[in-house]
């Protein structure tokens, strides 16, 4: 199939499918998320920018530390709360990509090493192949890490000359793809089910490219089918095997002799495996079943989020179940327990889709219900409490955003600057008298204090402020939403 040109049928059935599932643009409906090896900092610092900038908005970036001595905190200070970044220090006696498993949420994953330079295309277009072939579950670029026919050693004098190759590649190859029997190298693309299916890496394995062999051959095992992307090419400036066998070349040698003895390859030696058919097990040997790989303990613990929602404006039961829906589905963040709060003469809690552990406050007066958004948040003892209004559309990452900047950073309160406020300056946000004022919808701040006093907008019947304690540390981050686009 991979060798078969392009035709406009084909391509059509492509659109087709992502049109009805709702993937365009890539992507993914429910975006990507990036599992980041950091073992050189001199490397993250170059290449994960070029993450952030040509893998799309909808990405999440899990970086793991592989050695205790990565100065994780040195690389924290150059990413903003604002860059979808979460940094997982190491763990002693623990392989750090199984700990970062264990928070994959989104369909698509990758794995692959800090020092892997990317390219514009090059993430949606190794995602071809999953959608061609549902059975696909594996996908790879070409690099000079991979081994047989995946292995592409090209040098650049900059990152320009990169992309002008990769731009080229994409426009002769574009879509093309080919089985494969085994994957070796610094970038691979996977799904979410397979995880759940066959675990994670073997790391008794001790080699890299032998832990990520091993773990195809299982995906292999498992019906899933491996595939080598012919358009797309990431450039390793360093392989992490080579990093780690001039540090241990023992532990190298050892864990071929486990993979050998694992897949009945023993009569290979260990200077000939550059070769993929080097990597693959006899037929008879493949077909034994190999065991479970556990993945690591959930190590990034999610703080509990106490969400305030509250209707500034009269709405009918079917548009509020209508809103429930989209804010509770919108949200990338998932430890959150949501109360709504309704200034109404009807009870419409009953009819609502909500969780045991959710609440629905409907009141009468505006005084009753600004002294119901007042004292809500004591209902759970949350980490963080934020509040949120129908009258905005949030962009899917905002919790998750603002939970970073609290839980990373020193403010006792977070404000998400909207675009006209960026415009105009935050210091337009101090009222007549001097008094910062702050607006509601875009306020998130610490459990356990009190953030100040909330009243009605002069300026406007529709909308909330809060007035600050003068003791707290405000930070702000910027704004991702849609503010002047209203739910229906």
């Amino acid at each position: 199939m991979s060798h078969e040109s392009l035709n406009v049928e084909r391509l059509a059935g492509r659109y087709g499918f992502l049109e009805r599932t709702g993937l365009l643009p890539l992507p993914s409906k429910d975006g990507i998320t990036i599992v980041v090896e950091l073992s050189r900092l001199e490397c993250a610092t170059v290449c994960l920018p070029l993450l952030l900038l040509h893998s799309g908005t909808a990405v999440r970036i899990i970086a793991v530390s592989m050695t205790p001595d990565f100065p994780t905190e040195v690389l924290a200070r150059q990413l903003s709360p604002e860059e979808p970044v979460i940094l997982l220090p190491y763990v002693k006696d623990e392989y750090m990509p199984n700990q970062a498993l264990v928070h994959i949420e989104t369909t698509f994953a990758v794995l692959l090493e800090d020092s892997i330079m990317v390219s514009p295309g090059w993430l949606s277009e190794l995602m071809w192949a999953s959608f061609d072939d549902p059975s696909v579950r594996v996908v790879a670029p070409r690099s000079s890490t991979e081994r047989g026919a995946g292995k592409k050693r090209l040098h650049f004098g900059t990152h320009l000359e990169l992309a002008a190759h990769v731009s080229y590649s994409l426009g002769r190859h574009q879509g093309e793809w080919r089985e494969v029997e085994v994957l070796t190298g610094s970038c691979l693309l996977f799904t979410k089910e397979l995880i759940h299916r066959i675990g994670g890496f073997d790391a008794s394995l001790q080699a890299r490219y032998l832990m990520i062999a091993d773990w195809c051959l299982r995906a292999r095992q498992s019906g899933a089918k491996l595939a080598l992307s012919d358009a797309v090419y990431v450039h390793a400036i360093h392989s992490l095997d080579k990093y780690l066998r001039t540090k241990d070349e023992s532990k190298q040698s050892d864990g071929w002799q486990i993979y050998s003895k694992k897949w009945a390859l023993e009569d290979i030696q260990q200077n000939s495996q550059d070769n993929e058919a080097h990597l693959v097990p006899p037929s008879e040997s493949f077909n034994s079943p190999q065991s479970f790989i556990p993945l690591g303990k959930a190590l990034l613990a999610s703080p509990l989020v106490t969400a305030i929602v509250y209707l500034d404006e009269a709405r009918d039961c079917d548009e509020l179940k209508q809103q429930w829906v989209v804010a509770q589905e919108q949200q990338s963040y998932k430890n959150i327990r949501w109360i709504w709060i309704r200034d109404t003469l009807v009870d419409a809690a009953s009819e609502l889709p909500i969780n045991e552990s959710d609440v629905v406050i409907t009141v009468r007066g505006e005084d009753a219900w600004l002294q119901a958004l007042k004292n809500a948040s004591v209902l759970y003892e949350s980490e963080i409490i934020l509040y949120l209004s129908t009258s905005i559309l949030y962009e899917k990452r905002y919790i998750e955003r603002v939970v970073k900047a609290i839980t990373q950073g020193s403010a006792d309160l977070i404000v998400s600057l909207s675009t006209e406020m960026e415009e105009a300056g935050v210091h337009l946000l101090a009222g007549g008298d001097s008094a910062v004022t702050l607006p509601l919808e875009r306020v998130a701040y610490r459990g356990g204090i009190v953030p100040g006093v909330i009243s009605r907008r002069k300026s406007t019947s529709g909308q909330l402020q809060l007035y600050p304690k003068a003791s707290l540390i405000i930070g702000y981050i910027g704004d991702l939403s849609d503010s002047k686009g209203a739910r229906p």
